[in-house]
């Protein structure tokens, strides 16, 4: 029998290799963006062309946040997307998302200010319904425990004062980090949010419970009550 040689190999088993080591000698920037979605791939998916799929990808949902936003029965629709692939994409999102919020906590937020937006922008810059969140600080300002107050629709969600004064001093906190986003991609406040954080800060003032800060964030960019001087 005729031994195989090297011309029998598929020629995609080189590329990833070579498409493996682009990226570690260049970083992300180095791929495009199918590839990206090709080596991320070649991660669950052994010995098969994916490049095909990746482009399909990328074609389908436009960008690498679009990838990683998009619809898992959307997604599945796309061969080789299956449990072990929706598995890691998900592992990385929220591995990140952990990455970002333990950077957070590892100091102050008073000297953290940087790592603390940018933990806020990942947790729900691109989350398509609108969520308000609560950050319990200690009397160092760090970080000490956040809640999920309410979740809504794209456009607005429900907040009871009662309900974050509740959790406020059921976590002990000295202060409190007020959090929310705008799907709609514009992060400035409203006058409900204002009216909002007011009905929040008497109560909290009354208990000794200040309010460090009222961010609103919005894909990529954020909104700071203080900074507006609004708090």
């Amino acid at each position: 029998m005729k031994e195989k040689n090297n011309t029998d190999k598929p020629h995609y088993i080189d590329h990833r290799s070579r498409l493996r080591d682009r990226f570690i000698h260049q970083g992300i920037n180095g791929l495009q963006p199918y590839e990206i979605i090709e080596l991320f791939l070649t991660f669950v998916i052994p010995q098969k062309d994916v490049k095909p799929a990746a482009k399909e990808a990328i074609d389908k949902f436009g960008t690498i946040k679009g990838f990683f936003d998009a619809d898992e029965k959307e997604l599945s629709q796309i061969p080789f997307f299956k449990d072990k692939a929706l598995a890691l994409r998900k592992f990385i999102k929220e591995i990140s998302l952990l990455y970002y919020k333990q950077q957070a906590e590892q100091i102050p937020i008073t000297q953290s200010k940087e790592e603390l937006i940018s933990y806020c922008k990942a947790k729900l810059g691109f989350q398509p319904n609108e969520e308000f969140w609560i950050i319990s600080l200690d009397s160092k300002n760090a970080i000490m425990k956040e809640n999920l107050i309410s979740k809504g629709l794209s456009d607005k969600t429900p907040v009871y004062p009662k309900q974050v004064i509740e959790k406020a001093m059921k976590n002990g906190a000295s202060s409190i980090l007020l959090l929310h986003n705008h799907p709609n991609g514009n992060p400035q406040a409203s006058e409900q949010d204002i009216t909002i954080t007011k009905a929040i800060e008497i109560p909290a003032r009354v208990l000794n419970i200040s309010i460090y800060d009222h961010i609103i964030v919005a894909e990529d960019k954020h909104f700071s009550f203080k900074e507006n001087k609004l708090l």
